[in-house]
Formats: C-alpha cells, sequence, structure tokens
C-alpha cells in the first residue's frame, strides 16, 4: 500500500470518527447518519479502489451501465456543489451583524428539566452581552415545552437572562413554537401585539443562521444575525444536518 493511499485512509477515518463521535453525547440526526455513510463509502472506496474501478469498467460495457454511471456522477456532481453554494451562504449570513441596536429574537434549543442546555446557553449568553451593550432593545425568546422539558424553552431562557440581571420588561415569551418557522412566526404575533416593528437580528448557532434568515425573510423581516459558537466537534454533523434543512426551505 503506498504512502499516499494510507495517508487518505487515515483521513478517512477520522472523518467517520467526526460523524460517529456525537452519537455517544446522544446526538443522532440526518447530519450524521448521512457523514457516516459518505465517510464510510468513502473508506471503502479508497480500500477497493482497484476492484471499484474494475467493475465500473465492467457495467460500462453497455450503453445502459454508461448512463448509470454517467448519471449517478452528475448527481454527486449537483450535490457537492449545491453544498458548497449552501456553505458560502451559510458563512456570510453567520457574520451579517446589525450596525445598530436592533430588536432580538433568540430561537429555542433543548431544556434539560428546567436549565437551558449548553447550546441554548450559548445562544442566551450572546444575547446577553448584546442587550447590555445595547440597553434599549428588547428580546423575543422562543420555544414551547418538549419532551423531557420540565418548563417551556421560553422560560428557561427568560430565567436564565434574568439571572444574569436583564430587567423582565425587556424580555418578551413565545412559548408555543416546536420548530425554527414557528419560532419566528410566532416571535412576529408577539412583536406586532406590543407594537415592535422594523429589523431584528436573530441569535442562534451559526449553522442555524441561513435558514433562520430565509424563514425571516418571507415573514417580511430584514433580518441579522448574531451567532454563538458550537462545540467544535458537533459542528460537521449539525452543519451537514443544515444541508437537508435548507435544501427542503429552498425546494419546498
Amino acid at each position: 500500500m503506498s504512502i499516499t493511499k494510507i495517508i487518505v485512509i487515515s483521513l478517512e477515518v477520522l472523518l467517520l470518527l467526526v460523524f460517529i463521535i456525537p452519537a455517544f453525547l446522544d446526538i443522532i440526526n440526518i447530519g450524521n447518519i448521512a457523514g457516516i455513510l459518505a465517510s464510510g463509502i468513502l473508506l471503502l472506496a479508497t480500500i477497493f479502489n482497484h476492484r471499484l474501478w474494475d467493475f465500473i469498467k465492467h457495467i460500462c460495457q453497455n450503453a445502459a451501465g454508461r448512463i448509470l454511471v454517467i448519471f449517478i456522477a452528475i448527481v454527486l456532481a449537483f450535490g457537492i456543489c449545491f453544498a458548497g453554494f449552501l456553505t458560502v451562504r451559510m458563512i456570510c449570513t453567520m457574520n451579517n451583524a446589525p450596525t445598530q441596536p436592533t430588536t432580538v429574537v433568540v430561537l429555542g434549543c433543548h431544556v434539560k428539566g428546567t436549565e437551558p442546555s449548553l447550546m441554548l446557553a450559548r445562544r442566551l449568553d450572546a444575547a446577553y452581552d448584546y442587550m447590555i451593550e445595547n440597553p434599549d432593545v428588547k428580546c423575543v425568546v422562543t420555544g414551547g415545552k418538549g419532551t423531557g422539558e420540565d418548563i417551556t424553552e421560553a422560560d428557561a431562557m427568560k430565567n436564565y437572562l434574568m439571572d444574569k440581571g436583564i430587567n423582565s420588561e425587556r424580555i418578551l415569551k413565545e412559548d408555543k413554537s416546536t420548530n425554527t418557522l414557528e419560532n419566528i412566526t410566532f416571535a412576529k404575533r408577539i412583536l406586532e401585539e406590543n407594537n415592535i416593528s422594523g429589523d431584528i437580528v436573530i441569535v442562534t448557532d451559526g449553522f442555524h443562521q441561513y435558514r433562520a434568515n430565509i424563514i425571516a425573510k418571507k415573514q417580511g423581516f430584514n433580518a441579522y444575525s448574531i451567532s454563538c459558537p458550537t462545540r467544535p466537534e458537533l459542528v460537521p454533523t449539525y452543519w451537514v444536518r443544515e444541508w437537508f434543512a435548507l435544501a427542503n426551505e429552498i425546494i419546498l
């Protein structure tokens, strides 16, 4: 086995582990499932590359086989280009911070009992920092009560911000939503009920910002982004998951 092949296999094993690790943290979604499948296929293709090329040459001996190979190649090329396009848009959107005080909308995330999860706490910390810098802005915390949660995500979020010193009058609760679309749609109603108009700044993880901004624009908002950091070992899984969610959002 050549040194080049050993290096490639090592990188592919590392990639496979990157998507397996979140499973040990009870995080299993389409992101790491797709990542495991893709990196596993790449690994097998590298290990058995000679047999793979022999198989491709064999099926290309007839027209139907050639059409099949070309079709698969086109689908793979399109998928890679589409994922690249989404990645560029995700990176651009996550860095689109507001230049003036803007109403805050914090997107919901899992609550452990009554306490925000680490991911949610990081979103709240980012919102807190922005609200301290801009003492006149108000904030909508979003999220209903999900499985394993003793209180709504919005309640946990409001309590967290109040414990850090944010006045309760600055925090509006949206406590019925179950997903990003509902987070933003129901937040809009809360803002309208309180006669708050204009732009919003969405606080969530960086990987999540592009889809949230697409949804916000559909709701008539001009949305900016404040992105909180995501645990490094979870970024690939959530990033790939977001590709699938974005494809669904854009196509449908």
